[in-house]
């Protein structure tokens, strides 16, 4: 099996001219602003990446993190953007000017973007952790089941999408109605789904984290449709 590579986040990820804007009204050289901001987010991206990595020390544990990396950059982009946006909606005095200058409405501005930039920041720090302990948690023991109940199955239906916690053949599977979208098999592939045409479904073996995976996938693919 070959090891999943991470994707190396790119300047093109984000959008510079919404960094610079978001400086416009704060700063004489907002185009430098920009491009530093934009400079942080692939620094911060390869940071996490090589934090998640470095607990990556098997191959399941390998796919979560790369699945964990994009799950993690791509809801880092859309909260950067975010902060970026309520940032542009700051002004200056000295850049602006004096007069006429909006005082009331630049304050609620400014504790409206310092609330967001205070989310993302706090947010990131969950975000690692919580990243973190789902690749610890991979090759767990299986659950422990209850005298009598170690052959059949368990069902549990999210959505469209049909969890089956198959004890006869050990394994996880998810059930889709229909084909899911590329996006939705890339993060099955992603945390090391296997497809069984024989079952009609993507399968793992059961552990706490292939649960919590089957769970996760298939909010994600329910989000999806509804989005």
């Amino acid at each position: 099996m070959m090891s999943p590579q991470m994707r190396k986040p790119l300047a093109s990820d984000v959008s510079l001219e919404l960094a610079i804007r978001a400086h416009s009204g704060t700063s004489h050289t907002p185009e430098r602003r920009g491009e530093n901001e934009v400079a942080d987010y692939v620094s911060s991206i390869l940071s996490f990446q090589e934090a998640l990595a470095a607990v990556a020390d098997t191959d399941e544990r390998e796919f979560e993190a790369v699945a964990q990396a994009e799950r993690y950059r791509e809801n880092y982009i859309n909260r950067l953007s975010a902060v970026w946006s309520s940032r542009s909606r700051l002004m200056s005095a000295m850049i602006s000017g004096p007069a006429n200058y909006p005082v009331h409405r630049q304050q609620k501005a400014y504790a409206a973007y310092e609330k967001k930039a205070r989310e993302f920041y706090d947010w990131q720090d969950r975000a690692k952790k919580s990243a973190i302990k789902a690749i610890k948690a991979v090759g767990a023991l299986p659950i422990e089941m209850p005298e009598g109940a170690k052959t059949g199955t368990e069902e549990l239906q999210i959505g469209d999408v049909k969890i089956i916690v198959n004890h006869d053949i050990e394994r996880v599977q998810i059930v889709f109605d229909g084909k899911p979208s590329p996006k939705v098999i890339s993060e099955l592939k992603g945390a090391a789904w296997n497809w069984s045409p024989r079952n009609g479904a993507w399968q793992r073996k059961i552990t706490n984290n292939s649960i919590w995976s089957a769970k996760r996938i298939a909010a994600f693919a329910d989000v999806k449709v509804a989005a």
